[in-house]
Formats: structure tokens, C-alpha cells, sequence
């Protein structure tokens, strides 16, 4: 129970979870429905959700990172994957998002393949490290893995389960 004086905040595990929830509703409704999300009764594997792809009958594995502020107010969010739950080799991806103040939508996010990871990612002590520029003009390396909307996000998906 709170006391006057102090204000709730939500916890960063409150945060992932109604950015998940955003997240897989954004998609389906993106993709018309044709991609369904499923989530692990476990979540012992770092892979957060697949979608399933109802005209291919494939389906795309998902790391899930949501993020509400940038980094000192500047334009570049940090998201971090640990070491631990993390395979390379592993035909998945991860989804980096950026929530928008109200936590209603998505400034931004990022489809980025996890054998990329190592690639733009920093590797620090037990975990990669990615840093991302919201700004729309931005050219660092995490440019060719951005999505401006849902719209593009589902059609990243997409290409992948028509791909495989």
C-alpha cells in the first residue's frame, strides 16, 4: 500500500509485460489476422513468442525487448540480451521496441535476426548490449533492421515465414 507522499511506478517487469501484450496485438491486427501469437507456458528460454503464419503454416520465434524511455533523453534506447538465453545459431529473432510516452503504441522498433546480435550488439560482461536511434533520419547499424509501424513489423514477419 502507498502512502501519500510516494507514487507508484510501474516495475520494469510490469513494463515487458504491456509491452508484449501491445506488441503481439499490433502484429495481428497488422497483419489482418493471418499471424497469430502463442507464448510459452515457460518462459525458461529467452524466447518470448512465436507467431504463426496461417497461409505459409510457419511460424517466427521471438525475443521480445520493450523499453519506455530513451537514454538521457537523448534519442538512443538501450535494450540487453543476456548471454545465457541467447543462441546465435538459433533460426530467431529479436524484436526491440521503443513504447511511446502514454504506453499505447510504439515510437519505433527493431526486427533484427539473432545472429546478428553479436554483430551490433556490445558485448558486456553476461550480456549483448544494442543502442538503437529512434530519430527517423538516423544512419547508425541498427538502421536496416528498423520498422517505422506495425504495418512493416508484420511484414518482416511475414517475409520470413514465406522465406523458410
Amino acid at each position: 500500500m502507498s502512502t501519500p507522499s510516494s507514487t507508484p511506478k510501474l516495475s520494469s517487469t510490469q513494463i515487458g509485460a504491456i509491452g508484449e501484450n501491445l506488441l503481439v496485438n499490433a502484429v495481428m491486427k497488422a497483419s489482418d489476422g493471418r499471424l497469430s501469437p502463442f507464448k510459452p507456458v515457460a518462459d525458461d528460454d529467452g524466447l518470448d513468442v512465436l507467431f504463426f503464419d496461417k497461409e505459409t503454416g510457419k511460424s517466427v520465434a521471438i525475443q521480445l525487448k520493450c523499453r519506455t524511455k530513451t537514454d538521457g533523453g537523448g534519442n538512443t534506447a538501450q535494450f540487453d540480451v543476456r548471454e545465457a538465453t541467447f543462441k546465435e545459431e538459433r533460426h530467431a529473432f529479436l524484436v526491440a521496441a521503443l513504447l511511446d510516452a502514454k504506453m499505447t503504441g510504439f515510437d519505433c522498433s527493431w526486427f533484427i535476426p539473432m545472429k546478428d546480435v553479436t554483430r551490433v550488439g556490445n558485448k558486456k560482461s553476461d550480456k549483448y548490449v544494442l543502442t538503437p536511434s529512434k530519430a527517423e533520419g538516423s544512419a547508425d547499424k541498427y538502421k536496416e533492421f528498423r520498422c517505422v509501424n506495425a504495418d512493416e513489423l508484420a511484414q518482416h514477419i511475414i517475409n520470413v515465414c514465406e522465406a523458410v
